[in-house]
């Protein structure tokens, strides 16, 4: 019977069970899908930080989050020989106004102090964007280099990878052990509201569509409400 068992095999519950063995406790993962079957099978992967203000615990978190993710996933790929598709690339955003150029540089500000050295939000002008950038009206761009790229197939893959080489257990169906994760996506939040009698929360659709060009290397791109993701 193992110390923990984390039902739901997508990002968070593989995440955790790496975690887990990584302090030295055994798991075991419950899915009867298979790793990266729901959500985290997706194609999307961005990783992106909140404004820099104002500030609160979430955010702090978020920025926690964001900056150990590179080692985590260099540990997680040292594990298991699967490559994940992170890369901390950075984000340009076009500036269509300039009351978007104050906000931006207003924001700069909280960014260094909030984010210190570790990443900067900056304003830059079309030279420094590149050929990648989209058209900007003002010819300038927001660009931080905090945000980052995962791709989520491939990441689902290199945990589960990671955690049976640790001697984590991945199967379709097991007993639950004393302690249990519940890690099912918005599926689970619908059996969690059932099971309190009141809704907690739900699934929110989004659609993305994937693309045969190569931009590996380049920074994220939200620009008229779309995200472009360079995968590498």
């Amino acid at each position: 019977m193992p110390d923990v068992t984390i039902c739901g095999a997508g990002v968070f519950g593989l995440s955790v069970a790496w975690e887990i063995l990584r302090h030295g406790a055994s798991v075991t993962v419950i899915d009867p899908n298979g790793p990266g079957a729901g959500a985290s099978g997706g194609v999307v992967g961005a990783l992106q930080p909140h404004t820099p203000d104002p500030w609160n615990d979430k955010k702090q978190f978020q920025l926690e989050s964001l900056l150990s993710a590179e080692r985590f996933w260099q540990g997680v790929e040292a594990a298991s020989g699967v490559p994940s598709g992170y890369a901390r690339v950075g984000r340009l955003q076009p500036l269509s106004t300039e009351r978007e150029i104050e906000l931006a540089r207003s924001r700069a500000a909280a960014a260094s102090e909030r984010w210190g050295p570790a990443a900067t939000w900056e304003i830059i002008d079309r030279a420094s964007a590149g050929d990648w950038a989209p058209p900007s009206p003002t010819g300038f761009f927001l660009h931080d280099t905090l945000s980052a790229i995962l791709h989520p197939r491939h990441a689902t893959q290199s945990l589960a990878a990671a955690i049976t080489a640790r001697g984590g257990t991945i199967a379709k169906e097991a007993p639950l052990g004393p302690a249990v994760v519940w890690a099912t996506g918005w599926l689970g939040l619908t059996d969690l509201g059932a099971a309190l009698g009141q809704p907690v929360g739900t699934g929110v659709k989004g659609q993305a569509l994937l693309l045969g060009y190569n931009a590996a290397g380049s920074p994220q791109v939200f620009a008229e409400g779309i995200h472009f993701v360079p995968h590498l």
